[in-house]
């Protein structure tokens, strides 16, 4: 992932954010949420850009001492790429450099992919949420992990 840039996103980034979010997600945030989350003091969200094109995205909180991981996303174009998990390298490292020592995120029980991709990084699954998501009633897995060495 040589040409592989993650930057802060901008206004700018909302549309293309967007697509990514409909392509991804059973229940889709909206543009509004994505705006929101912007004008947010502890929200943030990270692109990658490979040239002009943004092909991923994370949208996180660091709050206090913990990051809470709350969408991370591939165009589907670019998966398989090594994206996803240079975006969450990156969040993780932004994360120790702020201070923070756990990190924390819920994901869908029948998402495997970005279930393997969260213990590959070393995520741990700590707690089931029955029936957390309110389309179909899907359980979320909580995963943690410490960000101290």
């Amino acid at each position: 992932m040589q040409d592989l840039v993650i930057e802060p996103a901008s206004n700018g980034d909302i549309d293309s954010i967007d697509e990514i979010e409909q392509h991804s997600f059973k229940s889709p945030w909206s543009k509004s949420t994505f705006e929101g989350e912007l004008l947010r003091e502890w929200a943030r969200i990270d692109v990658a850009r490979m040239g002009t094109r943004l092909v991923g995205f994370c949208n996180y909180w660091l709050v206090t001492t913990e990051l809470h991981i709350l969408a991370i996303a591939t165009h589907p174009d670019f998966r398989g790429q090594g994206v996803a998990r240079a975006v969450l390298d990156h969040v993780l490292d932004v994360a120790k450099k702020t201070g923070c020592s756990l990190a924390t995120l819920e994901v869908r029980r029948s998402n495997r992919p970005a279930i393997a991709l969260y213990e590959r990084a070393g995520f741990k699954t700590v707690h089931v949420r029955a029936r957390y998501y309110q389309d179909d009633g899907e359980d979320a897995l909580v995963m943690l992990r410490g960000l101290t060495e």
